[in-house]
């Protein structure tokens, strides 16, 4: 199986690097001192105690490359439209695409049960992915995978447990592509369980990162600084109720464990993804992780008062660095 990889960053670098260093033929999309790093050094991964370099195929034009069995995509969500246009000499008649980044993905409400199948506004306003990418080859996934580059070509994985990538199909079950992909994934040491139902999937993940990534960027604290800090945390606690709101408006019950949430010897000391890209500044996941959830409220009547707050100074602060526009 030949997999494509467009984004070869934290999540990206660390999947090629497994997969590459497994016998998985894999290709990658990248630019940049990234890029250059990958063509002169290699592709070096740091993981649980173990590191390794790999030399894999790399370039910034998709032709290059050439069609793939599989496509998975781990840019961040504000650079996708123009990625559903930049990958097209990748896919083949039947090329799966796996978008694997955070937040509500742009094809949510595809097979989502008394929905019309449609885009989602906040995220593809002008209906690129959907055009693009279409929905048919879309697969959802959900990533746990606590991830950095050091420097250009060297990705650090800085979680003790495996990275997983958790898949699922859009329109509910198992399919024969993506029983063949998460085989792949497995055999090279990342952990692809397959979610029956990977909306519930999402939100489960979406109640971490919507809680936590906005105040992350608003107060500069660890993952377990944010839980040590008595105020903070219960404004991430707030937060996560009224997502848990929107996602029951949506038909979705997914438990929220305060227990863990409250105690910060669960956390790390791991900078959230919207975080590093703050640090480095780049364009947030503000659309995906959060504005969304917010349209959704509105769309359902649900109130989210402590999320509407913390969403506009998130915003307004990104705004002023000249990093968002929406």
């Amino acid at each position: 199986m030949r997999i494509g990889i467009v984004g070869a960053g934290a999540v990206g670098g660390f999947l090629a690097g497994h997969l590459a260093r497994a016998g998985t033929e894999v290709a990658l999309l990248a630019r940049g001192p990234h890029l250059a790093a990958l063509r002169d050094r290699g592709l070096t991964v740091e993981s649980r105690g173990e590191r390794w370099t790999v030399t894999v195929p790399a370039s910034d034009r998709a032709a290059d490359l050439g069609a793939v069995d599989a496509v998975v995509v781990t840019a961040k969500a504000p650079a996708l439209p123009a990625i559903a246009a930049a990958i097209a000499p990748m896919l083949g008649p039947d090329t799966p695409v796996v978008c694997a980044m955070n937040g509500i993905p742009w094809w949510y409400h595809h097979g989502r049960p008394g929905t019309e199948s449609r885009t989602v506004d906040r995220l593809d306003p002008e209906g690129a992915i959907w055009r693009g990418i279409g929905p048919a080859r879309a697969i959802g996934c959900v990533v746990d995978c606590p991830a950095q580059v050091v420097e250009p070509g060297l990705v650090r994985h800085v979680a003790p447990r495996p990275g997983a990538l958790t898949l699922g199909e859009p329109t509910g079950g198992r399919s024969e592509r993506i029983e063949r992909l998460a085989a792949v994934m497995e055999a090279a040491g990342v952990r692809a369980p397959i979610a029956d139902d990977i909306r519930a999937a999402t939100w489960s993940k979406l109640f971490v990162n919507i809680s936590r990534s906005p105040l992350g960027v608003l107060t500069g604290l660890s993952e377990r600084g944010m839980a040590a800090d008595r105020d903070t945390l219960e404004i991430t606690v707030a937060i996560m109720r009224e997502a848990q709101a929107v996602a029951r408006a949506h038909g979705i019950d997914v438990d929220i464990d305060e227990a863990r949430t409250r105690d910060p010897q669960n956390r790390s000391e791991h900078r959230s993804s919207m975080l590093q890209d703050w640090d480095l500044g780049r364009p947030m996941e503000i659309d995906g992780i959060v504005r969304a959830v917010q349209d959704f409220a509105r769309e359902a009547g649900v109130a989210t008062p402590t999320l509407d707050v913390v969403s506009t100074l998130l915003v307004a602060k990104a705004r002023v660095a000249g990093t968002y526009s929406g």
